[in-house]
């Protein structure tokens, strides 16, 4: 056996190798956030309203409390839906992000694409399930919503 057709069955064996891989990856459940904040917001004594998939996939999630409004959507890790997902906010009084379980005046951008590269390469050597999500939260003022524990959405099960 020469160094060419060794070569060849290395090649095919790690073909295999990687497609059986993809195989057997569970795929990421899509609705996983919006159950989760669903789950989150009721936990913490809100009527929830789950709005249809308005734009580029993104559901709004209204929340009400007594005088206190919230809208959450996901942002995507580069921001680019950040305007959309403020623009279907209207009415709110002030806006920040929730990242890992920390809130931010501005989506840390940098932060948050670099954290997806890595959180998508160790989904796909099965290391984690899910890729931890950016979410925009926007407020009616009297909620003072950046008070709520947001951690518990990071501190999932995997």
């Amino acid at each position: 056996m020469n160094s060419s057709s060794t070569f060849r069955w290395f090649m095919a064996a790690a073909a295999l190798l990687a497609i059986g891989w993809k195989a057997v990856m569970p795929f990421e459940n899509p609705d996983y956030l919006r159950e989760d904040i669903v789950r989150f917001l009721e936990r913490n004594k809100f009527d929830v309203a789950v709005t249809e998939r308005i734009a580029a996939n993104t559901p709004i999630i209204r929340a009400t409390r007594a005088s206190c409004q919230l809208q959450v959507a996901q942002l995507t890790p580069d921001g680019s839906n950040g305007n959309l997902v403020r623009h279907l906010a209207t009415g709110a009084d002030r806006s920040f992000v929730v990242f890992r379980g920390e809130v931010y005046t501005r989506q840390p951008i940098a932060r948050t694409v670099l954290h997806y590269l890595l959180s998508r390469f160790l989904r796909e050597l099965g290391l984690i399930r899910q890729i931890p999500p950016v979410i925009d939260v926007a407020e009616s003022l009297s909620c003072n919503a950046e008070q709520l524990p947001w951690t518990e959405l990071q501190d999932r099960p995997a």
